[in-house]
């Protein structure tokens, strides 16, 4: 009898990632006006910033925007905030549609 090799692969115990086709999200960052800001979430996320919506409010100089951004997983458009605007707070973060995709 032929003695059979195997090949022993890593289990990992990651589940898939759920990957949104569009991440919605809202961050407000202090600053009397939005201009700012605005560069730095260009420059964060590029071209797959999709639509935001700016609320200035003007007793607490601060400014709040509501993102969508296309293409990135989730924790991706988080640190890309993060990195460009260290004072910003994170508020509800909605996914909409998406795939799984593996590890």
């Amino acid at each position: 009898m032929a003695r059979r090799t195997t090949t022993a692969r890593p289990f990992s115990t990651r589940k898939p990632q759920r990957r949104a086709s569009c991440v919605s999200l809202d961050v407000t960052v202090p600053a009397g006006s939005s201009s700012i800001a605005r560069r730095a979430l260009h420059s964060a996320l590029g071209d797959d910033l999709r639509l935001y919506v700016v609320t200035i409010d003007k007793l607490r100089e601060s400014v709040t925007f509501r993102l969508e951004v296309e293409s990135r997983p989730l924790d991706a458009v988080i640190a890309a905030l993060t990195r460009s605007l260290s004072q910003a707070t994170i508020g509800a973060v909605r996914a909409k549609g998406g795939h799984h995709s593996a590890p």
